[in-house]
């Protein structure tokens, strides 16, 4: 049966590449847009819904079309008090990150997610479903890297003057951040996650450069996970148009790992290469793994097409949901701890 999508939030970044992907699924359809803001198809540019029934609240479009999911690129702001209304209606979510500014305005709706066993949520941490990510976590799984000692995270893209800076993505009040929430949150909930390894306390700087902008624009992190285990994160709008300069490095006792997940530009073409080095591998201690990219339209190209199918496998309960709402509070949590750390000048420990 044809999963009928409500799209909800259309003044998005993301909107685009989510319906190219949507459209490659074989189960599921976009039968509604709605916009609360009042944007509509033509005004942003949305040529794909141009001939979708277009409605103004969650609450309509849910009455009128009988929508089994919404699918939410809203603001951060916005976005919890969608979830809640679609979840009453027992309608599934499928959320853009982080989902909200704070962990406390998500809470709540995670205990009405949690008090209910006939809708299923799921958010948009998509770089779990990249074979190399998934290679890294059963190798750490298998104790590849022994005693993880050190790790280094980097996320640094185009600056702010490329960029169109108006949008609320670079709007203090509905988003909350700037670089560490859009961009860095995707190695916050992604390194914790290879290693199973929680982020406990964090130290940050960060930078408010531009002035265009009330959000940071530069950031470095450090971070101490649960084990023991310390690294940074560093992240900014530093790059000229079009540039990204990416890299996760593990340094454990036996093992090691560094990878360039994007890219010097982004897209999913072309190819992407694991480095790996380990202890026990006497005659060929250094080894590379070269992912191709099979060409694929859409977010994260054929690996993010393989997290939505994943998650309306959930749906049907055949799956496990591939990053669900206590995935998103783990990261609204240690955002929390980011950003008082960077007011207060001191380590903050992650509640």
């Amino acid at each position: 049966m044809t999963v009928r999508i409500g799209y909800v939030g259309l003044d998005h970044h993301h909107r685009n590449p989510y319906l190219e992907s949507i459209d490659q699924l074989d189960d599921a359809e976009v039968v509604a847009a709605v916009d609360p803001d009042g944007n509509i198809p033509a005004d942003v540019g949305a040529e794909s819904l141009s001939e979708t029934q277009w409605y103004s609240s969650i609450d309509e479009a849910c009455t009128s079309e009988q929508l089994d999911l919404v699918w939410l690129t809203l603001s951060n702001r916005d976005t919890p008090a969608a979830i809640e209304k679609a979840v009453d209606r027992g309608v599934d979510v499928f959320s853009e990150k982080p989902a909200a500014r704070t962990a406390a305005e998500l809470e709540p709706v995670a205990d009405r997610i949690r008090s209910r066993d006939d809708v299923t949520v799921g958010f948009s941490y998509t770089w779990r479903g990249h074979p190399i990510s998934q290679e890294l976590r059963e190798r750490a799984a298998d104790g590849f890297f022994g005693d993880v000692r050190v790790f280094d995270l980097r996320f640094v893209a185009s600056k702010l003057e490329a960029r169109a800076t108006g949008h609320y993505l670079f709007d203090r009040e509905k988003s909350r951040g700037g670089i560490v929430q859009w961009l860095g949150v995707h190695w916050i909930d992604l390194l914790p996650w290879i290693l199973d390894d929680p982020v406990v306390r964090v130290h940050a700087s960060l930078s408010y450069d531009t002035d265009a902008v009330d959000v940071e624009d530069g950031a470095v992190v450090q971070f101490e996970l649960r084990s023991g285990a310390v690294g940074t994160l560093t992240a900014g709008y530093f790059l000229r148009d079009g540039r990204y300069d990416t890299k996760l490095r593990v340094y454990g006792d036996e093992g090691r790992c560094s990878w360039d997940p994007m890219g010097t530009t982004f897209g999913f073409d072309g190819e992407t290469t694991l480095e790996l080095d380990a202890d026990c591998w006497e005659s060929t201690p250094h080894r590379t793994v070269t992912h191709e990219y099979d060409s694929t339209p859409g977010y994260g190209g054929s690996w993010g097409l393989s997290f939505f199918k994943q998650f309306l496998a959930a749906r049907r309960g055949d799956a496990a949901v591939p990053a669900d709402v206590d995935d998103a509070l783990r990261v609204l949590r240690v955002l929390d701890a980011v950003y008082e750390s960077a007011s207060s000048g001191e380590w903050v420990e992650v509640q």
